[in-house]
């Protein structure tokens, strides 16, 4: 209590003061560098040493000199106005956007999109910003982005509820492919759809996108046949793992070519067929300077052809 007493009296400006004071060791010429007459300078001096019961300066008539008490004082005081300048530049630093922490979400394809250069450059521009990641399901993340657990999230958006939230399209490419090495259809430059009639086929979960699953099923019956499935997944890179294996063939987004996986080769695939797109998603009205400073970074490295 004694102590939060001496918090509440005392005034920064008397520590300027004594500071002042203490290095200048003359009050005419403190009073002159704080800019206020000699007596309110020596008042407020006074009103310090009866708040603190101590006595910090020696006075007499030839000259000033710190007591003990009043050189540990003067360090003590010089901490505080440190630390309090350090303060004044972190928040306003905070307020531009220039340091902080960004919790950012995304979903495992994501490793294979522009995306890891983009977080690159971000953190090569704003070494002061702390980057925390969360890798998880688009259902996993959009929970986490209401309840303020995210700043961002990188998703892959089917029919998903996004009221309250901004989003902005990051990536959208065309689905390739997927064949086991030496697979007759390697054969081609270009598959149609309609010649995967009766090939097996390895497809993402039903349950983890549903939407999605049901709009691919109908690209297959809008072009005569229905998918031979033999196989559910619930990632990208588990598909093209089981493609290596040769259970099957499978749809999978462009940038998936880039996994140089053993024993799978990848085909342009034409057809009416949905496209497979990332979107950054945000809570509406949580703009904040370092958020929109991340996201004209990763503007950047947008690739949405129109």
């Amino acid at each position: 209590m004694i102590k939060m007493y001496y918090v509440s009296m005392m005034e920064l400006r008397q520590l300027k003061y004594f500071i002042a004071v203490a290095e200048e060791l003359h009050f005419g010429r403190a009073a002159e560098r704080c800019h206020i007459a000699q007596p309110p300078l020596s008042q407020q001096i006074k009103r310090l040493e009866e708040e603190l019961g101590v006595t910090l300066l020696e006075r007499t008539s030839r000259k000033v000199s710190l007591t003990p008490e009043g050189a540990e004082f003067l360090d003590r005081a010089r901490d505080i106005f440190g630390r309090l300048d350090e303060a004044v530049d972190r928040v306003q630093s905070m307020s531009r956007g220039e340091e902080g922490c960004l919790r950012v979400g995304f979903i495992g394809p994501a490793a294979l999109s522009p995306l890891p250069q983009a977080i690159r450059k971000f953190r090569e521009d704003n070494p002061r910003i702390k980057l925390d990641f969360s890798a998880k399901s688009t259902t996993g993340q959009l929970p986490m982005l209401r309840n303020d657990r995210l700043d961002v999230a990188f998703v892959r958006l089917f029919g998903h509820d996004v009221e309250g939230l901004e989003q902005q399209a990051f990536l959208r490419e065309p689905y390739v492919l997927a064949l086991p090495e030496g697979h007759d259809l390697a054969e081609l430059e270009n598959v149609d759809i309609k010649q995967l009639d009766g090939q097996p086929m390895i497809f993402n979960q039903r349950i983890a996108q549903p939407a999605l699953y049901r709009s691919l099923i109908g690209s297959f019956h809008k072009a005569g046949f229905m998918p031979n499935i033999v196989q559910e997944v619930n990632t990208e890179q588990s598909t093209v793992a089981l493609v290596a294996t040769g259970l099957g063939v499978a749809l999978v987004p462009a940038s998936s070519a880039y996994d140089r996986r053993a024993g799978v080769v990848f085909r342009p695939l034409s057809g009416d067929l949905p496209y497979w797109e990332i979107t950054a998603l945000w809570k509406a009205r949580k703009e904040t300077a370092l958020l929109k400073r991340f996201l004209a970074v990763v503007a950047g490295f947008r690739s949405v052809p129109s």
